[in-house]
């Protein structure tokens, strides 16, 4: 028991010291760009009467599951294949899988940026081949440029995640499952699926924690037709609006929460069904 005290402390140090004065801040007031212990619901009644609070956290909110669920479908395969086929190649394609995480997440956004611009090099070979005349404008500065490249900076976590419990699988059952009639895609299904849930329901909140928060890459590569809410609430953090971003802030914290509590209680149900 004793030796759970330092992570609690970090816990309690980390999370919910500044959640809970977050939470205070939310029902306090901004007066001569100073915040004031005046308690009111004004920061949330701003965030309800508006739709563009409620409309950016739903955008914000659809982009993040979307993205997941794209960094799920590309990422199975790829560890799966890892895995099963390249025994002895496992720690060079481990390593190209995250030597990403090696560079500053700035400069590979920057990077993109390069890649996908009106003069960058997709639009360049592009033209070069007469296939196009003028640039692609949905490249960059759009929602597809949003998911693309959140989608890249996403897709490292989720491979990680669910090589871990494929490493860990017992791939006996597969061969059994085999023996007994099974089609290949039948025991992934009902073999190889169930036992890694584990790690995709990690890889799944590995990824869209993340994304919620994300700031920059929208900054970067986004439009006035993907904001999100991070960059909302950092505006009205710079424009001394400490109480209302807190609030923002605390609604997003919460909506998380929820959303991690329902994943961890279906895995858990999923495992007393079996």
């Amino acid at each position: 028991m004793w030796g759970l005290l330092p992570l609690a402390v970090v816990q309690v140090a980390l999370f919910v010291v500044p959640l809970a004065i977050m939470f205070v801040y939310s029902f306090w007031t901004t007066r001569n760009y100073q915040i004031v212990p005046e308690w009111t619901l004004a920061n949330y009644r701003a965030f309800f009467e508006s739709w563009t609070y409620p409309g950016v956290l739903l955008r914000t909110l659809g982009m993040s599951v979307v993205i997941t669920v794209l960094s799920l479908l590309m990422a199975y395969p790829l560890a799966y294949f890892i895995v099963r086929y390249t025994r002895r190649w496992q720690t060079v394609l481990l390593a190209a899988v995250i030597l990403s995480f090696w560079t500053s997440g700035l400069l590979r956004a920057y990077a993109w940026m390069a890649l996908l611009g009106h003069g960058g090099i997709i639009n360049k070979g592009l033209r070069a081949m007469g296939l196009i005349e003028d640039p692609l404008p949905f490249l960059v500065y759009s929602p597809f440029a949003v998911v693309l490249v959140m989608t890249y900076f996403s897709l490292p976590f989720a491979v990680i995640s669910i090589y871990a419990s494929l490493e860990k699988m017992d791939w006996s059952l597969v061969g059994a499952a085999s023996d007994l009639g099974a089609s290949p895609w039948r025991a992934f299904w009902h073999v190889t699926l169930p036992q890694t849930m584990p790690g995709v329901v990690s890889a799944a909140v590995l990824t869209f924690v993340p994304l919620v928060g994300m700031f920059f890459v929208p900054l970067l590569v986004g439009s006035a037709s993907s904001v999100v809410i991070a960059p909302l609430i950092a505006n009205q953090m710079q424009a001394f609006q400490l109480g209302l971003g807190a609030a923002l802030s605390f609604i997003v914290a919460l909506v998380v929460m929820i959303a991690l509590a329902a994943s961890w209680r279906y895995l858990d149900l999923g495992r007393m069904e079996r």
